[in-house]
């Protein structure tokens, strides 16, 4: 038997991360296309838009790959600024 409090659907979150992840990296791709018509002031707005946006998706990717790992890293850092 199955624990009543264990949620069946397990892969519904590494699912849902890992489209959110590859969505997120489908739209910054454009802009490495066509990286080279930019000029250098456009170029630096870009990059300051786009490293937030791989940043989440790479967490995303994180919590698809290994689920609660973002968790338990939250966890780890709350108990370390608690312990000074």
């Amino acid at each position: 038997m199955t624990d009543p409090d264990r949620m069946p659907q397990a892969w519904v979150p590494r699912v849902l991360n890992g489209a959110i992840a590859i969505v997120l990296v489908a739209l910054c791709s454009p802009i490495v296309v066509t990286w080279g018509d930019r000029s250098v002031a456009l170029r630096v707005f870009l990059v300051a838009a786009v490293i937030p946006v791989l940043l989440v998706a790479g967490l995303c990717l994180a919590s698809a790959l290994r689920p609660g790992s973002l968790g338990r890293a939250a966890r780890r850092a709350r108990a370390r600024r608690a312990a000074r």
